[in-house]
């Protein structure tokens, strides 16, 4: 039956015949009869062979943060719509050695995940060249940096011509009295490095406020989600909190690799310590790092560390990798679910975020 309604409708796609007349309308030739039938035959084999037999393009693993697990066929009688899971947790991880050299030869069998010390089974293992990354950098423009502006303007701009490959994303909030994007994500470096050449230093500094909007952002986008926040680490603006910040950040799948604007001087006051201490906590709590460059007289030397602090940022980004797994845990309860990786492999650290919120039913 299902070869016939094949054919019928393979035939209703057939351009309709011409009348032909009678007096032209001779027996076909036996070569001509031949041809006939070998084209009928065509198509009734074609109608019989399996779909999944006949070549086709193969499809290469791509990353992506929706359910990909395989479901079983839909009943005929039963059409809706098919919900993707939320259930797939996406951990950026970076693991090095005891020298601090980037190891980006891993694989699946290489690594542990627990949840709740409870070991998951791990559904995917992505290298940095495989997905895109998308990068928000939060550029302290308050007046507490103004005597070092224009070189970490410049050091910035460095960095993105760097970071940036093909198929990569970046966008830009300045972080002031009141934090704003000021250019949304784009691969086109020119235009980054025009956006910082027009920032001004001026205001307070909402850095808690930037950080929940640049999560914001980063959390409906497909990638690695990467923050690079540029600032003193002290806060004089937000109505948030850290806490609250942070868990806007582990909502969005960031990592977040803090860069002190200003360093951290032998003779620290209160407000310098408590800028370090939110530097450390921001990029502890997410799986990043935080970098606190020596302060100077001479401002040739603090270029020449800014910029070896941005060359290892890259370094350590390209050499990421995105761990996927589905959580056993079936509560949709919205708490916080602690988040351990481990390498197999002796003397090897490895640095990924310290857990994420669960889905809330």
């Amino acid at each position: 039956m299902k070869l016939l309604e094949t054919l019928k409708a393979k035939s209703r796609l057939m351009p309709a015949e011409k009348h032909i007349p009678e007096a032209a309308s001779a027996t076909p030739a036996p070569r001509a009869r031949t041809r006939i039938i070998i084209s009928i035959a065509a198509v009734v084999l074609f109608a019989v062979i399996p779909i999944a037999l006949i070549p086709h393009p193969v499809a290469h693993a791509a990353f992506s943060r929706q359910d990909t697990r395989p479901r079983r066929a839909a009943d005929p009688q039963d059409e809706k719509p098919v919900k993707l899971s939320t259930d797939l947790v996406t951990v950026l991880t970076a693991v090095s050695d005891t020298s601090g050299n980037h190891i980006d030869n891993l694989t699946v069998k290489d690594f542990t995940i627990f949840e709740n010390n409870t070991p998951q089974e791990i559904a995917g293992l992505y290298k940095a060249d495989q997905v895109p990354l998308k990068l928000v950098f939060l550029f302290d423009t308050s007046s507490s940096i103004k005597h070092r502006f224009e070189f970490e303007q410049r050091a910035a701009a460095r960095f993105f011509r760097q970071i940036l490959k093909p198929g990569d994303q970046a966008a830009i909030i300045s972080v002031s009295t009141d934090p704003r994007l000021e250019i949304q994500f784009t691969s086109d470096v020119n235009r980054l490095v025009d956006t910082l050449e027009h920032l001004e230093a001026k205001g307070a500094t909402a850095l808690y406020s930037a950080m929940i909007e640049a999560a914001t952002y980063l959390r409906p986008a497909d990638g690695r989600h990467v923050m690079v926040m540029l600032s003193d680490g002290s806060d004089t603006a937000s109505g948030s909190s850290l806490a609250q910040a942070l868990a806007e950040v582990q909502k969005a799948d960031a990592v977040i690799y803090g860069v002190h604007s200003t360093g951290v001087a032998p003779s620290a006051n209160v407000q310098d310590l408590a800028g370090e201490f939110v530097m450390k906590a921001a990029s502890e709590d997410t799986g990043g790092r935080s970098f606190f460059p020596p302060i100077y007289q001479n401002q040739k030397e603090e270029i020449r560390d800014l910029d070896d602090i941005y060359k290892r940022i890259a370094a350590e980004i390209r050499a990421q990798y995105v761990l996927t797994y589905y959580s056993k845990s079936d509560a949709r309860d919205g708490r916080f679910r602690e988040i351990r990786v481990e390498a197999k492999r002796p003397g090897l650290q490895v640095r990924a975020r310290r857990g994420y919120y669960a889905a809330k039913a």
